[in-house]
């Protein structure tokens, strides 16, 4: 699978989306609006547009059975910066577990921090320094260059005078002392230019030790750089390491803790079984004790019922008797009475009776309980 760029997304996904259309539809070169890579132009027998690129397999890969293009992940893309705004990293991974995780991990690198954004600025303005002394020698070993090259035309139209000053002194030997003069000029001039030419290679020589000078603190300092970069990497090492051992022993507490936690559990509850098994037996001596105390109570009940029933049937003996003696009388007196029914009657179909008796028998009739009657 190929590997892809970062995206080059700028504006929203419609303003991205137009502008390509718009490129394509006025034949410009036109990028696509996820990617940025170039899209292929219209064929000249037309057809629709596309601001995305076409669909390749080997690029993105599948998504099943779905060819995973630019213009899914453009619009997946949209749909999450709706939903979670644009700065929000594509990501699942909670980092908030994480970063407490690593408080104490990031707290001790924030000393190894400092001195690294120290390092690091001292070796900006070093390298920065650098590079200014060799754009100030190059500078110069350009300023001598220059200046050798205008004194070696000079040396040379001084050879060239000098030349024609020797031919003129060989063609004349005649001339006069302002010949000979000139010729002195023209050696003066020569030495001049020797000497000129020697102060710019003098130049050039101390410019090219400048220049080594400054890519030597150059390296120096890719060095320390390089060296810092390893020391960084090693702390994250060692950093990483001191997380994972924190989580193991974080791990091992735990699971220490959750072992003595379940042993106390079992001893608590073998306590708490124990105390249940002591309450039971208080309360089922506590049940027995009331029953005790309830049977005793309910044979003394029956026994105090049993004599009250006893002096209950000694009480009703003589009242019995009494009784009967009662019936007996009552039979008696009303045998009496029917005697007595039986003479009125008698009288009264005999003769008349006296009014005194006949009043006297009422009585007796309409009350037998008078006390005229006997018993």
């Amino acid at each position: 699978m190929e590997t892809v760029g970062p995206p080059i997304r700028r504006g929203s996904r419609e303003e991205r989306r137009e502008a390509t259309v718009r490129a394509l539809a006025a034949g410009e070169e036109a990028g696509c609006a996820y990617c940025g890579e170039p899209l292929p132009p219209i064929p000249r027998q037309g057809g629709r547009p596309t601001p995305y690129c076409p669909a390749d397999p080997e690029r993105y890969g599948k998504w099943g059975a779905k060819v995973i293009t630019c213009a899914m992940l453009d619009e997946q893309r949209e749909i999450w910066v709706t939903v979670y705004g644009p700065d929000q990293p594509m990501t699942q991974l909670d980092t908030q577990a994480l970063d407490k995780q690593l408080g104490s991990a990031l707290s001790a690198l924030d000393p190894l921090h400092a001195e690294l954004s120290a390092l690091r600025t001292h070796v900006t303005d070093q390298t920065a320094a650098a590079l200014k002394a060799r754009e100030e020698a190059e500078a110069a070993r350009d300023e001598a260059l220059e200046q050798a090259r205008v004194a070696n035309a000079e040396r040379a139209h001084a050879i060239a005078a000098a030349e024609e000053a020797r031919e003129a002194e060989t063609a004349a030997k005649k001339q006069s002392e302002v010949d000979r003069a000139e010729r002195d000029v023209a050696l003066a001039n020569a030495a001049a230019a020797r000497k000129a030419q020697e102060s710019a290679l003098a130049v050039r020589d101390e410019a090219e030790n400048n220049r080594q000078r400054a890519l030597e603190q150059a390296a120096a300092a890719h060095d320390r750089v390089t060296a810092l970069q390893r020391e960084i990497s090693a702390l994250r090492a060692t950093a990483v390491e001191d997380l994972e051992q924190a989580r193991r022993d974080a791990a091992e507490a735990q699971q220490q803790l959750r072992a003595s936690l379940m042993a106390e559990h079992e001893s608590r509850m073998r306590e708490l079984e124990q105390r249940l098994r002591e309450q039971a037996a208080e309360a089922d001596e506590r049940v027995r004790g009331v029953q005790s105390a309830a049977d005793q109570r309910v044979a003394e009940s029956a026994a105090q019922l049993s004599q009250a029933t006893k002096a209950y049937a000694e009480t009703l003996a003589p009242l019995h008797a009494e009784l009967g003696e009662l019936r007996a009388r009552v039979s008696a007196q009303q045998a009496e009475l029917d005697e007595l029914h039986r003479l009125r009657e008698a009288e009264e179909t005999e003769q008349p009776g006296d009014a005194a008796a006949t009043d006297h028998e009422r009585v007796v009739v309409e009350d037998p309980k008078s006390p005229d009657l006997p018993g």
